[in-house]
């Protein structure tokens, strides 16, 4: 499962923070993420008030969550979020 869990909660900009923190090229996480470089792209760069592809999005979550799992990232982004929040 990926944080957010809803796709529609996901932040683009956020997505690009956290594949840069890990060092991870646009070509890397777009092949993790079974999409093209442009969709990805895109997605990246979706202003805070425009529509993302929640299909993206969601592809994007979890290929950051395999490549999170198996890479050190270059900058501490804090600690995990956990679901007792929710």
């Amino acid at each position: 499962m990926t944080f957010p869990h809803d796709p529609h909660d996901r932040l683009p900009r956020g997505d690009k923070n956290r594949r840069l923190s890990l060092g991870a090229s646009r070509e890397d996480l777009a092949d993790a993420a079974g999409i093209t470089v442009e969709q990805l792209h895109d997605y990246e760069h979706t202003q805070p008030d425009r529509h993302f592809s929640f299909a993206v999005a969601r592809r994007v979550g979890e290929a950051l969550e395999r490549l999170e799992a198996t890479r050190t990232p270059l900058v501490s982004n804090g600690p995990v979020p956990t679901d007792a929040a929710e």
